[in-house]
């Protein structure tokens, strides 16, 4: 016969009933302060959550949670009940937060196993969490049951339709995008350019996609909490696609004026004839432009890094620098020799002479770290 896990084999093991909010419904619409622990503390928060909002899950949850630490009461168990919570916009700051309150509530009742209640949405990412602080050892997922009627169906769906309208998670791309679509559509009519409307329309649901996708909403958000040094390198990532673009431009505007150019445009075809000399052409025009972006992103952590007084990082950002400034002439010959204007000694002697001086340099580097 196959023997029971150790935690399950007797009644003295205590258990912990732990339900997880992880988007914190319970502070915000009840007002309350997590780690919730003790059974008539969770009986007062669920009550106060089914009034804040009678259709909230987290607060049949939580009632199961205290009923099934009463079953187990009964059966002669020793158990405890608690609630932790975590933040409304969920992601890692929710997750430490709630990694935080179960180590608190674990730290005043030493546990040896849990069992998870949650309503089954967020269990992917609570398991593992609550796994690695204490076994769980049994998970109950609360299904909430609904009459067959069509009203009780037009509830539910009229309950996430609000969830689309008033909860900023999904009402910025559920009602945001289309409404500027709308918008941008009524301005196309009266300046009589309605014709253009689907190329816009794929503009604007493309940029949204790259903005969610990206994390820029967020991104754009953190920039109020960067720290001094975080401006100097957001500063030098400005500068660096701005001279990176330029160049781009510059090198493209060499192109335009080739008449390989225009012969590979009317031949694609040609491009296997002409596409060294046109790259290397490219490349003569914009390498000194991108170059200095790509020194720019360089500069901003070496300056970033020592704001904050981080040797090792200022040290490895300014040995960049330098194989950056060593690749500059190879990078430049060969462009040249694409062209049939430059020297395959020049290149060769550049590139060696770029080695042995990077070599040096981090030799030097290595022994002063080791001293120090």
């Amino acid at each position: 016969m196959k023997k029971k896990p150790a935690l399950l084999e007797g009644k003295s093991t205590k258990l912990l009933v732990i339900c997880v909010d992880r988007d914190d419904d319970v502070g915000r619409k009840a007002k309350a302060r997590t780690p919730v622990q003790g059974r008539d503390a969770c009986v007062d928060l669920a009550t106060k959550l089914a009034i804040a909002d009678p259709e909230e899950a987290d607060a049949n949850a939580i009632f199961a949670a205290v009923k099934l630490n009463d079953d187990l009461q009964l059966k002669g168990h020793s158990s405890e009940v608690a609630v932790v919570a975590g933040l409304h916009h969920g992601g890692f700051e929710a997750d430490q937060k709630l990694r935080r309150e179960l180590m608190k509530v674990l730290n005043g009742y030493k546990a040896e196993g849990a069992i998870l209640v949650s309503d089954g949405v967020d269990d992917n990412d609570i398991v593992p969490l609550v796994q690695g602080l204490v076994p769980i050892v049994s998970l109950r997922r609360v299904v909430i049951k609904h009459s067959a009627g069509l009203e009780e169906t037009y509830a539910v769906l009229g309950r996430y339709l609000r969830m689309l309208i008033y909860d900023t998670r999904y009402s910025r791309f559920a009602l945001g995008v289309p409404g500027l679509i709308l918008i941008t559509w009524a301005l196309l009519a009266l300046l009589q350019l309605l014709s253009q409307a689907i190329t816009v329309t794929l503009a604007i649901l493309g940029a949204a996609l790259a903005i969610r996708g990206f994390d820029l909403d967020r991104l754009s958000l953190s920039l109020s909490r960067l720290k001094l040094s975080g401006y100097v390198r957001l500063f030098s990532f400005f500068a660096g696609i701005l001279t990176i673009g330029v160049g781009a431009f510059q090198g493209f505007s060499s192109l335009g004026g080739t008449t390989q150019y225009a012969e590979v445009v009317a031949d694609p075809p040609k491009f296997f004839t002409f596409g060294p000399m046109l790259v290397g052409t490219f490349m003569s025009n914009a390498l000194l432009p991108i170059w200095i972006g790509i020194g720019l992103f360089i500069i901003g952590g070496i300056l970033s890094n020592w704001i904050r007084v981080k040797d090792l990082n200022v040290i490895r950002n300014s040995i960049a620098l330098l194989i950056l400034g060593f690749l500059y002439l190879p990078v430049q010959q060969f462009a040249l020799i694409l062209t049939g204007f430059g020297s395959v000694f020049t290149l060769m002697s550049s590139l060696l002479l770029g080695l042995v001086s990077t070599f040096v340099i981090v030799v030097l580097m290595y022994s002063r770290l080791r001293r120090t």
